[in-house]
């Protein structure tokens, strides 16, 4: 196999990466095959295994990389990054076929739920703040016939303000932690196909 042919099977396996890291990723191996003469080359290739060997170890350092970046720096990130990188290396995984297809459906089972479940907390998010701000205005226009009454409506309204608020964090960190476990799922199952 020539180097060109090897570069363009990596491509192909590579080019579901995101745009960024696919294209560090082909830089990283032209450049590194391009200052090798064929012997070299071939050694190189030798070493890297087969395209869908080199495209896969790549991926599953990828996710390994981008897993430990976001665990010492929360800062927000693009998190569909490693949602994404982690499918790949679950669909990188070398196992049997049927396996891998009850694997993606139970993913995908739970993808769904945890999408239902913060479409349900984002649903409630916003009936609190419409519940709440219509508490607090009506509270407001109480006021010239009952203070006590104004006060006890318009402060219903404020702790439905701040549950709708308490609900749109959950659901943040409910989005969070989905896709981290979601990560750490692709993670273990890669790590179980090098054993």
């Amino acid at each position: 196999m020539t180097k060109q042919v090897y570069l363009d099977q990596l491509r192909k396996y590579l080019k579901k990466l995101p745009a960024e890291d696919y294209a560090d990723a082909m830089e990283y191996f032209t450049e590194y095959f391009e200052e090798a003469d064929e012997e070299q080359a071939q050694q190189l290739m030798h070493e890297l295994g087969t395209p869908k060997e080199a495209a896969r170890d790549l991926i599953q350092n990828l996710l390994d990389k981008k897993i430990t970046e976001q665990a010492e720096n929360p800062a927000p990130k693009k998190k569909s990054h490693i949602f994404w990188i982690a499918f790949l290396a679950i669909c990188a995984a070398p196992i049997g076929i049927p396996l891998l297809i009850a694997v993606l459906l139970v993913l995908l089972a739970l993808l769904v739920c945890a999408a239902a479940i913060a479409f349900a907390v984002g649903c409630c998010a916003a009936a609190f703040f419409i519940v709440g701000g219509k508490l607090v205005i009506r509270g407001l226009l109480a006021i010239p016939y009952s203070l006590s009454g104004a006060a006890m409506i318009a402060g219903s309204g404020l702790l439905t303000l701040g549950l709708s608020i308490l609900a749109v964090v959950l659901g943040i960190y409910l989005c969070k932690w989905c896709c981290m476990l979601f990560a750490k799922l692709a993670r273990w199952i890669s790590q179980k196909r090098r054993r």
